[in-house]
């Protein structure tokens, strides 16, 4: 079983997100002094968590802004489903990106606001990001169904020795029984 675990770590990545540069950016653009960019974690997003980091760099030196307020905002094109808004916060390690998470509920597209403050000035983006309906058998993919694979073999097989065990004793004991009367 350990082995198990060790296989589908490895293929499945080492399960921790980090989403900075290995997002799709899917908008750079020029506002008030800044450029914003704003990457997406998964590229296709489907109906629930998405997750947007954010970069903001100043417009005329290009070096990172590490003491922005950033605010997202997700609004949906359709009016269908509630706005929803994050702050995006950037961690000590790596000040220069601005995290932000959502968790839409609603397929279709969703217009994404990016509210830049800081001492320098104020900026904001918005762009639009189509969001898919989750299809039953989608988040499993090849490591989900290894794993399944794997842990129903396990329950199985270890309901099955547990079993085979039991008679084995059984039949042993039974044995045992039957020689202590004959003899």
């Amino acid at each position: 079983m350990l082995f198990a675990l060790t296989l589908f770590f490895s293929v499945s990545g080492t399960g921790t997100a980090r989403a900075h540069n290995e997002g799709t950016e899917i908008f750079r653009e020029v506002d008030g002094p800044f450029v914003i960019a704003v990457r997406i974690l998964p590229l296709q997003p489907l109906v629930g968590r998405l997750h947007l980091t954010v970069t903001v760099d100043l417009l005329e030196t290009g070096e990172p802004v590490e003491d922005a307020r950033v605010r997202v905002t997700a609004r949906h094109r359709e009016g269908e489903a509630d706005s929803q808004f994050s702050p995006a916060l950037n961690i000590p390690t790596e000040r220069q990106f601005y995290d932000a998470n959502f968790d839409l509920e609603d397929p279709g597209v969703w217009d994404v606001e990016v509210v830049v403050e800081s001492d320098v000035g104020e900026g904001s983006v918005e762009a639009p990001v189509s969001i898919a309906q989750r299809v039953r058998g989608d988040s499993l993919g090849i490591p989900g169904t290894m794993m399944f694979l794997l842990v129903t073999g396990a329950l199985f097989g270890g309901g099955g020795w547990i079993t085979y065990t039991a008679r084995k004793k059984q039949r042993i004991r039974r044995e045992r029984a039957q020689r202590a009367r004959g003899t």
